[in-house]
C-alpha cells in the first residue's frame, strides 16, 4: 500500500471520530475539574436494593438482621455476597463528564431499560456513549458519563442474582446420609457404614475429598421447585446442628437437587450424580 493512501485512511479515520464526537456530544456538558460521585451514600450503610428491567421480573435484595443479603423477590434465595457487592459498587462512581437531567431521550433515559434503587435513591442507566464507551447514568437531577462495568453487574435471568452454591459458606457438612451409605466424621475422622470391603483400597483423603465435593457443588442454574419433584432422599448433617433434606429429582440429562427448606432446584450436568451420589468405595 502506498505510503499517500495510507495517510489518507488515517486523515479520514480522525475526520470520523471527530464527527462522531460533535454528533454525539451534547452542547450542554459540563466538563472539568474533580470526578463527581454519583452518590454521597456508603455501601456498607446500604439496606434494600430493588432493580427492575424490562422483560424481567423486580429484584429485590435486603440486609438480614445477620448482615448478610438475601433475594426476597422474583423468589427467596441466598445471594453470593460478591454479587450484592458489585452492585453496591455504583455509590462508588464519579464523573467528570455530567450534563443536566434535561431532554432524558437523547441519553435513551427518558424510559429507560433498566432501573436500580438503593434504600430511597434510584439510578436509571441509560446508552453506552459511541466514543467514550461510557454509560450515562441518571442520578438525582444530573446525567453522569461513567463506566459500563455497572451496568454489566446487573441481572439478566431470573436466577442472575441467587447463590448457585448448593452448600451457604457456613454450612460444613458432618455427616451424609444416602440410600444404602452412610458418612460421618467423628473426632477429625471419616467412617462409612457400610464398611468399605477392602480398607487398604480406600483412604481418609477419599472420604474428604467426596465431602468437598458437595461443599463446593455449584448449579449452573437455580429454579423455584415446582412442587412435584420426587425421588431419592439426601440428608446432610452440618456442624451447626442442622440438617439439610435434599431430593435427587433427576439424575439425567441433568442432575436436578431438591432443597426442602429452600425450595430451590438446584441443576447440575449428569456427570455431577456420579461424583455426588456415587458412595465412596476406594480403588481406582
Amino acid at each position: 500500500m502506498k505510503r499517500s493512501v495510507l495517510i489518507n485512511i488515517v486523515l479520514a479515520l480522525v475526520v470520523l471520530g471527530l464527527v462522531l464526537w460533535f454528533v454525539f456530544k451534547p452542547k450542554d456538558q459540563e466538563k472539568g475539574g474533580p470526578p463527581q460521585p454519583v452518590s454521597l451514600k456508603k455501601a456498607a450503610d446500604a439496606k434494600r436494593i430493588e432493580i427492575t428491567r424490562k422483560g424481567l421480573p423486580a429484584f429485590v435484595l435486603e440486609k438480614d438482621a445477620g448482615g448478610h443479603w438475601v433475594q426476597t423477590a422474583p423468589f427467596p434465595a441466598r445471594v453470593d455476597a460478591s454479587k450484592a457487592g458489585r452492585l453496591l459498587d455504583i455509590l462508588g462512581a464519579a464523573a467528570k463528564t455530567t450534563y443536566p437531567a434535561t431532554d432524558l431521550s437523547r441519553f435513551d433515559l427518558d424510559q429507560p431499560a433498566v432501573r436500580v434503587t438503593i434504600d430511597d435513591q434510584t439510578f436509571a442507566f441509560g446508552s453506552v456513549n459511541a466514543v467514550t464507551d461510557e454509560q450515562y447514568l441518571l442520578a438525582g437531577d444530573k446525567v453522569f458519563l461513567v463506566s459500563p462495568v455497572h451496568g454489566f453487574s446487573l441481572p439478566t435471568q431470573a436466577d442472575s442474582l441467587a447463590s448457585h452454591m448448593l452448600l451457604a459458606e457456613d454450612e460444613v457438612p458432618a455427616a451424609f446420609a444416602l440410600p444404602g451409605f452412610k458418612l460421618e466424621s467423628k473426632d477429625g475422622k471419616w467412617t462409612s457404614t457400610p464398611p468399605p470391603a477392602d480398607p487398604a483400597k480406600i483412604s481418609q483423603d477419599d472420604y474428604v475429598r467426596w465431602a468437598e465435593n458437595w461443599r463446593m457443588a455449584a448449579s449452573l442454574a437455580t429454579q423455584v421447585a415446582s412442587g412435584k419433584e420426587a425421588g431419592d432422599a439426601v440428608r446432610i448433617s452440618l456442624q451447626n446442628g442442622r440438617t439439610l433434606e435434599l431430593i435427587v429429582a433427576s439424575r439425567t440429562p441433568e442432575l436436578r437437587l431438591l432443597r426442602t427448606d429452600e425450595n430451590l432446584v438446584y441443576i447440575f450436568p449428569a456427570d455431577t450424580a456420579t461424583r455426588l451420589l456415587t458412595p465412596v468405595t476406594g480403588g481406582k
